[in-house]
């Protein structure tokens, strides 16, 4: 279950919608739940990065 960090998820979705590049940086202490907000995050986006999981694939291209 997630809970709160509003504010955090206000500054991901500023910084998706931004029509300019940005980089973010998240760090933190571990088991502050990082990978929790990105998942939250994340949850209803589309990918913007595809991993091809098929070695035959980009052979049979080249």
């Amino acid at each position: 279950m997630f809970k709160g960090r509003k504010k955090e998820l206000k500054l991901l979705e500023d910084l998706y919608d931004s029509k300019q590049f940005e980089f973010l940086v998240l760090y933190g202490r571990r088991r502050v739940g990082k990978t929790e907000l990105l998942k939250e995050f994340t949850k209803n986006k589309k990918p913007l990065i595809q991993k091809n999981q098929s070695k035959k694939t980009l052979q049979g291209k080249y």
